[in-house]
């Protein structure tokens, strides 16, 4: 047994070497959307991973080396809130305004996708600060925290991502 998943697996060595390339390649397409607000980002690194190892074989170190992968993929996404969320604390937002901001970021992404995201976040922040303090150079140094921790964010997604990568990479070494 070495470690495939499906029966129906016809592949040889060099479908393998194909499989490996294009899930590579979709694992770079998800390193660069980090630097983008779009979904897929180190989602898109995480199932490629995994359909690494159902495609071509877990080996003898797989499951650890995906249980590393994974942890950091969770990770990115959490750094994405924790971060933003530190800005807008750094810019002087309560935590309700910083909560707020990233939940209508949250609300803004699946009604308006990417961009309703970044607005929400600003937007919800600003809204939330004016209200506390009914002041707009406030809300605006808040509002300009969180997008600052906001673009910090995405540096932490890409650092994460480069090793999510570099993982991979010894997995398919060692394997």
């Amino acid at each position: 047994m070495d470690g495939r998943s499906g029966e129906n697996y016809a592949g040889g060595e060099m479908t393998d070497i194909v499989i490996t390339i294009l899930l590579g390649l979709a694992m770079l397409i998800g390193l660069a959307t980090t630097l983008i607000p779009v979904i897929p980002d180190l989602g898109l690194i995480l199932v490629s991973a995994l359909g690494y190892g159902l495609l071509v074989g877990w080996g003898e170190n797989g499951w650890w080396l995906f249980t590393i992968i994974v942890v950091l993929g969770l990770a990115g996404q959490a750094a994405e809130m924790i971060v933003s969320g530190a800005g807008a604390r750094r810019g002087g937002a309560s935590w309700l305004s910083t909560f707020g901001g990233l939940a209508a970021g949250v609300i803004g992404l699946f009604v308006f996708g990417p961009i309703g995201l970044i607005a929400g976040l600003l937007l919800g922040t600003f809204m939330l600060e004016f209200i506390r303090h009914k002041n707009t150079e406030e809300a605006l140094r808040a509002m300009f925290g969180m997008g600052v921790g906001y673009g910090a964010s995405f540096v932490v997604k890409f650092l994460l991502g480069l090793v999510m990568i570099g993982v991979w990479i010894a997995w398919v070494v060692v394997k």
